[in-house]
């Protein structure tokens, strides 16, 4: 599995966010999942080709990876190379595959599909990164851990601890946490080992004994048939459920006390579990309960769950996924206050406001009229008497003749 990964490193997605992976594994080898998130169908190619498909279920769907190895008993947060880490709220947004575990398992190494550098979770190809401190800065939920067989130990042939060979890149601390022992019993067990950050590739070390190693999960997992199918055979369905506004499979599986596989089992007309439309019909077993809702239908009286609280401000160096999370959780609590409030609306529609009433302007004001000037009186003059003009006489004067 790591050795394929790693070669995987660098792929590209193509047009529409095409993918080999789905498209090359029995399956999943559906349009959604050709042309679709792919990251969990990474891990199920990986599976396929490594013949370990019937440790991982053939899906590509993350949702359905979680609850596989919660029915198993092989979910938990310590981090082992091999294990799925698992992203989101509820296990459902994001899968990578750890190659690497160091620092007593607070740093990790993965690699991962439909993904690119860090910090970034999704992308468009096939990177190898570390996550250090993964538990504070990361958006990881927990770990599904595949039920490999042999994992590398060579047992002795006269004792219980073994021998385990030593891989290129792996530490002390990797070997530990993938041998589900404690970095200090394993440099115990191998005092010749003076630093255990420098150890070679092809190297031996002694397997402590673990007396308080946890129970392996049940005889019955390990009798199953080599199918990708992540649940047991469903029995038959006793009656149908009608999906409502707010609804996830996740939660209607846990209302009618059934797990999540067994209700895709039973309607194998859903091909992306992430999606269900309000009114949708589906086939479920067991006694029902109230389905937990955003929605306000009155179907139930039951009062909804409360909201997780919100988590406090960031603190100073943390990486934005958490910021991220809690975007997300309060669009979440925003997306149920709307659909309450759409619900409300359609139920009792809002009467129609009347027209504000205009008030009337008063009239403009009349321009004062100008007044007219006053015209002077002029006094009347005097006029001259009429005097008559004599004529004047014109007295010829006599011609003088000079005396020759």
């Amino acid at each position: 599995m790591v050795n394929l990964a790693l070669t995987q490193v660098g792929y590209k997605e193509g047009a529409n966010n095409y993918n080999k992976y789905a498209e090359q594994t029995p399956g999943i080898q559906v349009d959604w999942a050709i042309y679709g998130p792919w990251c969990q169908s990474f891990i199920s190619w990986l599976a396929w080709k490594t013949d370990n498909r019937d440790i991982i279920p053939a899906t590509a769907s993350c949702s359905v990876c979680t609850d596989y190895y919660k029915q198993r008993s092989a979910f938990n947060r310590s981090p082992r190379v091999g294990s799925l880490a698992m992203f989101g709220s509820e296990g459902g947004t994001h899968v990578e595959l750890v190659i690497g575990v160091f620092n007593g398992g607070r740093d990790i190494e993965v690699v991962g599909g439909n993904t690119r550098e860090y910090p970034a979770p999704n992308g468009d190809g096939v990177y190898r990164k570390t996550y250090r401190n993964w538990a504070s800065t990361t958006r990881i939920l927990g770990f599904g851990h595949p039920a490999y067989s042999g994992a590398g130990v060579v047992h002795d042939s006269g004792g219980s601890s073994g021998k385990y060979k030593i891989k290129a890149g792996q530490t002390l601390g990797g070997i530990a946490a993938v041998l589900g022992v404690t970095l200090a019993s394993l440099l115990a067990a191998n005092p010749q080992i003076s630093d255990p950050d420098h150890v070679q590739e092809g190297q031996e070390v002694t397997v402590p004994a673990k007396p308080s190693e946890k129970p392996k999960p049940p005889a019955k997992d390990s009798d199953e048939t080599s199918t990708p199918s992540p649940a047991p055979e469903p029995e038959s369905a006793t009656g149908t459920y009608t999906v409502r506004s707010g609804d996830s499979l996740s939660a209607v599986a846990r209302a009618h006390g059934m797990s999540l596989a067994r209700l895709l089992a039973l309607n194998p007309g859903i091909t992306d579990p992430d999606v269900i439309a309000a009114g949708q019909a589906l086939k479920v077993t067991g006694t029902p309960r109230p389905v937990p809702s955003t929605g306000d239908s009155g179907r139930s009286k039951t009062p909804p769950p409360k909201p997780a609280p919100r988590p406090g401000p960031a603190k100073p160096g943390a990486d934005w996924t958490e910021r991220f999370d809690r975007i997300d959780q309060e669009l979440r609590e925003v997306k149920g206050e709307l659909s309450k409030i759409k619900d409300r609306v359609k139920g009792n529609p809002e009467p129609k406001q009347p027209e504000p009433h205009k008030p009337v302007e008063p009239p403009a004001p009349t321009k004062p009229t100008k007044p007219e000037p006053v015209r002077p009186v002029m006094p009347d003059v005097s006029k001259p008497t009429d005097i008559p003009v004599v004529p004047q006489q014109v007295i010829p004067t006599p011609e003088v003749k000079s005396a020759a």
